[in-house]
């Protein structure tokens, strides 16, 4: 009961890292480019939950992949921020697949786990109640004038935070 406690709040935290990190800047249709990332994260969450059932790796060298991983997104978004665009650009098919690998490695966590492939119900909904929140977080902070300038910095804040969590 613990891991699947666990395992929501890591999910819920990415929910709020990836959402922040579409709304910094949006230039498509919010509609559009939370269902296109639900989709993505419903479909390599559940992959990655598959491999993860087949396969084994040991528990601080995974959660240590997964803390690369993270900081390596960090790095990623950081360096191809656009004031215009945001993070992910019009034409930003590398950032898809950064935001699907992430995905992967969380979704092969919860397969070595051994939890119930079923739990990806709850990871969905939990995930895009984080989106949604953060997104609401967002807009809040733009709105504030004391705080619009740092706005664009919280999703990378919130990647090395996942980082350091699974160090822990």
């Amino acid at each position: 009961m613990i891991d699947v406690m666990v395992f929501t709040f890591f999910i819920l935290l990415t929910g709020v890292a990836v959402g922040s990190l579409l709304t910094v800047k949006l230039i498509f249709s919010w509609q559009t480019v939370f269902t296109i990332t639900g989709l993505i994260f419903f479909f390599f969450v559940w992959i990655g939950m598959l491999v993860g059932g087949w396969l084994w790796l040991p528990d601080p060298l995974l959660k240590g992949l997964i803390s690369f991983v993270a900081v390596v997104m960090a790095v990623f978004f950081f360096r191809t921020y656009h004031p215009s665009f945001g993070y992910i650009p019009s034409n930003g098919l590398a950032h898809w697949g950064a935001l699907a690998a992430f995905f992967f490695f969380v979704g092969f966590e919860v397969g070595i786990a051994d939890l119930s492939k079923w739990l990806i119900l709850l990871f969905m909904i939990v995930f895009v109640a984080g989106g949604l929140s953060s997104a609401w977080l967002v807009w809040r902070l733009k709105t504030m004038m004391e705080f619009r300038f740092l706005v664009q910095y919280v999703p990378i804040l919130l990647f090395v935070f996942i980082a350091l969590l699974k160090l822990v």
